[in-house]
Parts: structure tokens; sequence; C-alpha cells
């Protein structure tokens, strides 16, 4: 869901149902969005920010159940949300990840891919990936230790910690908090 006014766009996930979980529909959406944003050069800024109660609850679980039974879907699903990362992170212009209720994972992972990050004091961020037995694919292991140093980001990464939005701006993963 895209919307721009006064040259600012505003990128909404927009699965409020899933809170907005990175499924292969939402990645390709989210990538030609962003592909859309770069192209038009009147666009000074880009927000991005989720529908319903949270920002984004990271990878689709439903997509993982069936991935596990065919893991050859998996390198493709790594590869798409790691194009949408990348195309946000290198987009020429402003990216602010506006963030409530949940930014779990890939969620997470995908509010570090914007320059800065503004986050509702009460929301909950955090790393999941250890809790599932899994590894980070979006780029927390990079993007993290960039912005809290390598304990904080080793902290988060092996224990599923969460943290709240006034947290998150203590440590420097988000920019400021806002009460909700």
């Amino acid at each position: 869901d895209l919307r721009v006014d006064n040259q600012i766009a505003t990128l909404r996930l927009n699965r409020p149902d899933a809170l907005n979980a990175l499924s292969r529909e939402l990645l390709s959406e989210f990538t030609h969005a962003v592909a859309s944003v770069e192209r038009d050069e009147s666009i000074k800024a880009l927000v991005v920010r989720g529908a319903g109660r949270g920002f984004c609850a990271g990878a689709d679980l439903l997509f993982f159940d069936r991935v596990f039974d065919d893991l050859s879907q998996l390198p493709d699903y790594v590869r798409a949300l790691n194009d949408a990362f990348f195309a946000l992170e290198s987009l020429p212009i402003p990216t602010i990840a506006v963030v409530h209720g949940y930014a779990l994972a890939g969620g997470m992972e995908l509010m570090m891919a914007c320059d800065m990050a503004i986050v509702a004091d009460d929301a909950r961020i955090g790393d999941q990936h250890a809790n599932f037995g899994l590894i980070p694919g979006g780029g927390s292991t990079q993007r993290l230790p960039r912005r809290v140093g390598m304990p904080r980001a080793m902290e988060l990464l092996t224990t599923g910690r969460w943290l709240s939005g006034s947290e998150a701006v203590e440590w420097g993963l988000a920019l400021r908090s806002a009460p909700a």
C-alpha cells in the first residue's frame, strides 16, 4: 500500500490479520513499491509502517510450515527477503520505519534496513530466530552489531530477548520513541 503526499511516500505493510508477516507476495509487492519510489524523483523521503496491531511479525510462519516439507523453496524466499531489504537500504532518500506493536525477527530486520526508526514506547522489538532454532536471513547478523555493538547484538540474536521501544532507543536501535 504505497501513497505519496507532499513528496513523502508512505509504504504500509497491509496484512494486519497476520501481523504483517512477510509472505512471498508481500515481499514482491514491497520490492516493486520501493522500485517505484526510486524511479519517482519528486519523492524526498519514504516512511515504512505496518497496518493494524503491529509493524511486522517477520517471516510468514505458514510459509515456513510448507518450507520444512520442501526445503528447495527456502533459498528463493531468503533471496526475495534480501532483495526487498537491500532495495530499501539502497534508496538515495531518507527512509524511516515507524514501529508500533511488534517488530520481530524479519520485522526488526526490516526496521534496521531503514535509515532510522521511530518506535512506540511500548513496542516489542527483537530477533526471535533463536527461539525457532533458526539463524537470521535478512541481515540481522550484519546490521545489528553496527547499530548496537557486538555484545548487545549477540544477546539479542542468541537469547530471543525483546526490547521495548524506549529500550530500543537506549540501545541505539531506534532514533526516538513516543507514546503509542
